[in-house]
Parts: structure tokens; C-alpha cells; sequence
């Protein structure tokens, strides 16, 4: 069966990486405990889906999930506050994880993930995505600016280290048509920071 794209709902929560199941590093401005960390990813889940709607999308392909997006509403995801850039236009929604299980890369799956999620935010009338970038990426939840730029992204704010890029899904292609143009690879985090 080939790979196919799901939204992350409360029942299919427990699918996502477990890397991710416990990433709330765009979410808290504090630190998790570990024990918490897994219910309160959960809880923030709960509370957009119920609040926004779909936050979240998976990459499946035989019952393994290989892959992993969320995004919602900058105004979700508090650690943006400490960020120079952290302003998220009011046209945009915020990619704040986006993740790939290392023996999935190569195959063309990340611009398929980050295309579904450029799609539904398009649905629901919003014009681009964003994410602020690592220019020093070495692991973590900050998306490296390489993986951002193949993936279509262009710096909207710029900074030596942290910019502010832009997927506008309306400047005259489709969303996808913009991920089918390059291979991209989406870089696993070493580590929960």
C-alpha cells in the first residue's frame, strides 16, 4: 500500500512518534516533566482540535506511521514569544513540528506531508504557512532553514540565526506544485530540547 496522508484526531493521537508524543517545545515556555509531558502534548491537542480544528497530520504506510506535521494559530504556540522573529503574520498559520522517521527520507515524503498541511490551511482560507528556522540546525525542534527552503520557504524576517520563513500557497501554483519541484529530506531531532 502506498503512503497516504491522515489528520491527527483524538483517538489517532497515540499513532504520532513518540519523539513528538512528548515535544512541547513550541508549546510551554517552561520545560515539561517527563511524566506530564505526554498528557499535556495530549491536552494541547484536545484544546485546539476543539477550539481550531485539525492540528496535526501523519504520514502512513502499512500501519507504520512515518511521518509527523503540526501546525495551527501562532497564537497556540508560546515559545514564539521568545524569539526576535516570533511575529507570525495574521494571514498565516504556524508549522511549528515537522517530522520524518529517518528510514522514510528520500523518498519525496516530507513534501508530501508539508503539501497536506499547506492544503488544509488553504481550505480554510488562510494564505501561507510559516516557521522560523535554525541557520546553526543541530538537532531540536527548530526546523533547519535548508529543509524549509527546498521545501518551498522564503525568509520573511530575518535574523542571523532564528529567521522567520514563508510558504505563500497563493502566488499563482498550487501548493503542492511547490514541494513536487525539489527532493526534500526532513532531518529527525536528536533530542527533545
Amino acid at each position: 500500500m502506498s503512503p497516504h496522508v491522515a489528520d491527527v484526531e483524538l483517538e489517532t493521537f497515540k499513532l504520532i512518534p513518540a519523539e513528538c508524543q512528548t515535544a512541547l517545545y513550541w508549546e510551554l515556555l517552561s520545560d515539561a516533566d517527563a511524566e506530564d509531558a505526554r498528557f499535556q502534548k495530549e491536552e494541547w491537542f484536545s484544546s485546539t482540535l476543539l477550539e481550531w480544528g485539525t492540528c496535526g497530520k501523519l504520514i502512513v504506510e502499512d500501519d507504520d506511521v512515518l511521518g509527523f506535521a503540526q501546525y495551527a494559530p501562532a497564537t497556540l504556540f508560546a515559545r514564539l514569544s521568545e524569539f526576535p522573529t516570533g511575529g507570525v503574520s495574521d494571514d498565516a498559520v504556524y508549522l511549528g513540528y515537522c517530522y520524518l522517521d529517518a528510514s522514510a527520507r528520500g523518498r519525496g515524503l516530507g513534501r508530501r506531508l508539508i503539501g497536506a498541511v499547506a492544503r488544509d490551511i488553504v481550505e480554510r482560507g488562510y494564505r501561507a504557512l510559516e516557521a522560523i528556522g535554525d541557520r546553526e540546525w543541530d538537532g531540536g525542534w527548530v526546523l533547519p532553514v535548508p529543509f524549509l527552503e527546498a521545501s518551498g520557504f522564503a525568509v520573511l524576517k530575518d535574523d542571523p540565526r532564528y529567521p522567520l520563513l514563508r510558504l505563500d500557497t497563493r502566488e499563482g501554483r498550487e501548493p503542492i506544485e511547490a514541494m513536487e519541484a525539489v527532493e526534500v529530506e526532513i532531518p529527525v531531532a536528536d533530542a527533545v530540547e
